[in-house]
């Protein structure tokens, strides 16, 4: 059995006990449930021992017996019956009673059958064996019981849940994903890999309705405590894709320092994430923030891993120096414009378009053959035909240029 582990429950989780009914008369039998037979090959690994626990009610002022069956891997299911010998139990979600249970009393313990189609670890079994010794303890008793009505609950409130949501209808389920996972974290505590289906429903259903605060809150309060990696890697999805939309509403706001801010937490969940580099790339260029943009996208190529994104980025370095060269020339700074440029065409060799921008930049400063030479050297190396016709288009524009300079000398 889990050990119970007090913990804070979230400010939103709806009231998380179940109604349990009255304690007097509760029993509390622990032993092993033993799988005889399975339906299918594929299903024998599930035969063997499982340790079980059953609560009773024998309050004499009830009619009949009820109480609630676990077992190790199996959902927990709700008994009731006239008595020990003819009891039926039911699993959370599932309407009706198919499955029986036949019990005998020898002195403290009770040994009987389970009969019916039983789910261990997503298989199934026919027959089960059971053999249970009481404990003689009446707190432990009351403590099993409240344990296993609020786990059936939390079981049987994810089930609804669960339902909704097939059907399309999250916002219902919303509030019984809180519940479920409240009444859950009451019977198994936060860090157990039995939450793993409470906080992926509820995490889910927070985004599907863009309840990016709420999602927040339970990411940041939860993340820290799992241990299941398909979880941590859903949720940290999830967390980028509400940091990227906080980001871009920041960014189109013109609020760059508290979008540079969240956007970069969701760069850092994931370096290999190109969508938050371009973001955070964006950031920096529209508030003019040319030299950081540059250290930033530099470090970001340096941690990807795969050679094809690191010259995808690399070749965002180049546009960013073009970026700056352009500002600068604006803002009369030729020798850093042209700085910048040279950068852009290191860094991007086959642009047509950083290279005519340089070549036209230093025939402007009357460096007539260097300019010429630096378009020949580039239909040398460039192939696509549209860039050849751009650069072929400026050595004729310069030649021109040249000749009125030379009429007007």
């Amino acid at each position: 059995m889990m050990k119970c582990v007090a913990v804070r429950i979230l400010s939103f989780i709806l009231p998380l006990v179940a109604a349990a009914p009255a304690l007097a008369g509760i029993q509390l039998y622990r032993g092993n449930m033993e799988a005889v037979t399975a339906p299918s090959k594929s299903c024998e690994g599930v035969l063997g021992k499982h340790p079980a626990t059953l609560v009773i009610n024998e309050d004499s002022a009830l009619d009949g017996l009820n109480g609630y069956l676990e077992s190790e891997g199996v959902v927990v299911g709700k008994v009731a019956g006239p008595d020990l010998a003819h009891l039926g139990i039911a699993y959370p979600g599932q309407t009706g009673r198919g499955n029986t249970i036949s019990l005998t009393r020898s002195g403290a313990a009770l040994v009987g059958e389970l009969n019916g189609s039983t789910t261990v670890n997503h298989c199934t079994f026919d027959l089960g064996r059971l053999a249970l010794d009481r404990v003689d303890d009446e707190g432990s008793a009351k403590a099993a019981h409240q344990r296993l009505v609020n786990l059936f609950a939390a079981q049987a409130t994810l089930y609804q849940a669960f339902s909704l949501t097939q059907n399309g209808n999250c916002e219902e389920a919303l509030p019984l994903f809180e519940k479920a996972l409240g009444l859950a974290d009451s019977v198994f505590g936060q860090g157990s890999s039995q939450l793993t289906h409470f906080i992926r429903g509820l995490s889910n259903c927070y985004a599907k309705l863009g309840r990016i605060k709420e999602f927040n809150t339970l990411y940041e309060q939860r993340i820290g405590t799992i241990s299941d990696e398909s979880l941590k890697a859903g949720l940290t999805k999830l967390r980028i894709s509400a940091l990227m939309q906080d980001g871009r509403i920041l960014l189109a706001q013109a609020e760059y320092e508290a979008a540079l801010k969240i956007l970069m937490q969701a760069y850092q969940l994931n370096p290999q994430n190109k969508d938050s580099i371009h973001t955070v790339m964006a950031v920096y260029i529209r508030s003019s923030r040319y030299s950081e943009a540059v250290a930033f996208l530099e470090q970001a190529a340096g941690k990807l891993e795969e050679p094809a994104d690191r010259k995808e980025i690399n070749d965002i370095i180049a546009l960013v120096y073009f970026k700056k060269a352009m500002k600068d020339a604006q803002n009369g700074k030729g020798e850093e414009s042209e700085a910048s440029l040279r950068k852009s065409v290191a860094l991007d060799p086959g642009s047509s378009q950083y290279l005519v921008a340089l070549a036209r930049m230093r025939h402007k400063a009357g460096h007539f053959d260097e300019a010429q030479k630096m378009l020949s050297q580039g239909l040398e190396r460039i192939t696509d035909e549209p860039s050849r016709q751009e650069i072929l288009a400026m050595q004729e524009k310069l030649r021109q240029t040249e000749m009125i300079i030379k009429k007007l000398q």
